[in-house]
């Protein structure tokens, strides 16, 4: 039942993403407190940001800047125009994965296997991390959070593609 439970609220809070709009811009429009706050999260993982992108929902207006790491993985820090950090998201591989969290993974989908993941810190969540898969499973397209301790596994369908 919980499983069933923490799946039906994946869903609902992944209703208002498809409200998301998405639009490209150069790195010099981005304001210097967005630009600062952003900047000093990369330097502490060695990452060069190369691209930004908007993102309004629902009237909030979040700068997506993204990089990639020295081992060549992807990184992205969401900041909002006031230069707080709201995510903060590193591809890892499963060997970075917590035991936990790989745990309950086996756990909740057996045998799956992620095409890809990462792992999203959430200051303006009290600093929550989560690891975040993406990867087919039983024929579906799905997305699952899981918490760095192994609980709150949360799944839904990914129907954005």
């Amino acid at each position: 039942m919980q499983k069933l439970l923490a799946t039906v609220a994946a869903l609902g809070f992944a209703a208002p993403a498809f409200a998301q709009e998405e639009s490209q811009m150069s790195m010099e429009e981005v304001p210097q407190t967005v630009m600062e706050a952003a900047q000093s999260e990369a330097e502490t993982r060695n990452v060069t940001l190369e691209s930004v992108q908007m993102d309004s929902d629902q009237g909030t207006e979040t700068y997506e800047l993204s990089g990639t790491m020295e081992n060549g993985m992807m990184f992205e820090i969401d900041v909002l125009e006031d230069g707080t950090v709201e995510e903060i998201e590193e591809e890892v591989e499963m060997s970075a994965v917590p035991e936990e969290v790989s745990a309950a993974l086996e756990e909740n989908l057996p045998g799956f296997q992620p095409d890809f993941i990462e792992k999203s810190t959430r200051p303006a969540d009290d600093g929550r991390v989560v690891y975040e898969f993406e990867g087919s499973h039983d024929g579906n397209d799905v997305d699952v959070e899981i918490n760095e301790d192994g609980t709150n596994y949360m799944m839904n369908e990914d129907t954005a593609g």
